[in-house]
């Protein structure tokens, strides 16, 4: 009872200061130059993801962090699959937009040429001597339409399995009746091609396709981004905010994946915390991370606890930030299961300020850049806020889109929680 009056009449008087502001137009700016043209979506065509890297380590500069690593900089590599060039496809002579009609599966290897449609139900794969037909055709200049294939009511279940795994050897497969267009990066090729269209956007009378994909691989030397504030009076305990820069890039010259809410509004939070505790030296030590390659599997924050640039048994907490433009429907924290003390603070915080509608506990996932942390032992959580916002790895997670409904009350709980955890 006495820690939730001390934490009030803390709060109370910490907001009576008039030092609780955090800076919207800051973070604004900061959401939309990382979505423009200039940082051909934080991903591997043009560096990108190093340019997007830039920026942040001159804010880190302009906030007077101290540089941790070489020049805030910290430095890895890992492979990649990225499009530079070509992604053009032509149904029947007519050009299809990327990213807006189709996309390709991660990894998707080069294609090039003409190639015939067949389309394939499941009244197709029941009937035994029409399959005998399709399974004894040579299927190399052919994608096949499949979508009929994954209803469970088929009689030859297994026949459609092995359709749908590519083992008719046809060049590849298409599926044409997604409701979202949602993609990814990967490290390694695919098998075979995969192309995925939006519903509507494939003609059901199809019967060729011209089709450009030009795909590259490289090791990729990007880069972590990490600065610090030293505590004035436990400087070597450490707060630790984290959140990825990185994102999908281009498919191709014309389809840029924006990445606005995922994540250059969580870039826009740390940076926007980072200008704050700059102006209110904190306790503890605090640090900001801005990671790479999360999108890829999480390769940069697992890096770092590898390769820590500070003791990971020195940081008292570690608040991950990921979608961080709405907030409307409250927040999630990943690993309130994992550590309920914490989680139960969190909550009085939020309850102390009237900050978010609801805060939503949710067990251990690695889903986010804070898992490998949890593994090393450090007290770690994921923070994400929920809210009407449906664009996700999709062309149209765009600067435009946000609100930032919930943002600078979500700023203040975050503020809240991680000076409660220092005692300030």
């Amino acid at each position: 009872m006495r820690k939730s009056y001390l934490l009030a009449l803390f709060i109370g008087i910490f907001n009576s200061l008039g030092t609780n502001a955090q800076d919207i137009l800051y973070a604004r700016s900061c959401v939309k130059t990382l979505c423009s043209e200039d940082y051909y979506g934080r991903g591997y065509v043009n560096n990108g993801d190093r340019l997007a890297a830039q920026f942040i380590r001159d804010e880190f500069y302009k906030s007077k962090l101290i540089p941790l690593g070489e020049n805030y900089f910290q430095p890895l590599g890992y492979p990649v699959i990225f499009y530079p060039d070509r992604v053009t496809i032509e149904l029947d002579g007519s050009l299809s937009a990327p990213g807006q009609e189709f996309i390709m599966n991660p990894g998707c290897p080069s294609v090039n040429g003409n190639f015939k449609v067949l389309y394939l139900d499941s009244a197709l794969v029941d009937n035994s001597s029409e399959y005998a037909k399709i399974k004894g055709k040579n299927l190399k200049s052919y994608f096949l339409v499949v979508d009929d294939l994954k209803s469970k009511k088929l009689i030859h279940s297994d026949r459609a399995e092995l359709i749908l795994k590519n083992g008719l050897n046809a060049k590849g497969l298409i599926f044409a009746k997604n409701k979202t267009l949602v993609w990814s990066p990967a490290m390694e090729f695919a098998p075979y091609p995969i192309l995925y269209y939006k519903e509507g956007s494939f003609p059901a009378l199809v019967l060729k396709m011209t089709i450009k994909i030009d795909a590259a691989r490289k090791i990729h030397s990007t880069q972590n981004v990490v600065g610090m504030i030293k505590g004035t009076k436990f400087p070597d305990s450490t707060i630790v905010f984290t959140a990825h820069y990185d994102h999908l890039g281009m498919m191709g010259k014309d389809a840029m994946f924006p990445g606005a809410n995922d994540n250059a509004s969580g870039v826009a939070m740390l940076l926007d915390l980072a200008k704050y505790y700059s102006k209110n030296p904190p306790a503890y030590s605090v640090v900001f991370i801005a990671f790479a390659g999360e999108e890829i599997g999480l390769v940069g924050s697992y890096y770092f606890v590898e390769n820590p640039l500070i003791g990971l048994k020195n940081i008292a907490m570690l608040l991950n930030m990921d979608l961080m433009s709405t907030g409307d429907e409250g927040l999630t924290a990943v690993n309130a299961t994992e550590f309920p003390y914490l989680f139960e603070n969190l909550k009085m915080c939020n309850n102390i300020g009237h900050y978010l509608p609801d805060i939503s506990p949710r067990g251990k996932a690695a889903n986010s850049d804070h898992h490998y942390f949890t593994e090393a032992g450090v007290p770690s959580f994921f923070f994400y806020l929920r809210g009407n916002y449906h664009h996700y790895h999709d062309v149209d997670d765009t600067y435009s889109e946000l609100t930032f409904s919930k943002y600078p009350e979500a700023f203040q709980l975050l503020r809240d929680f991680a000076n409660w955890r220092m005692g300030q």
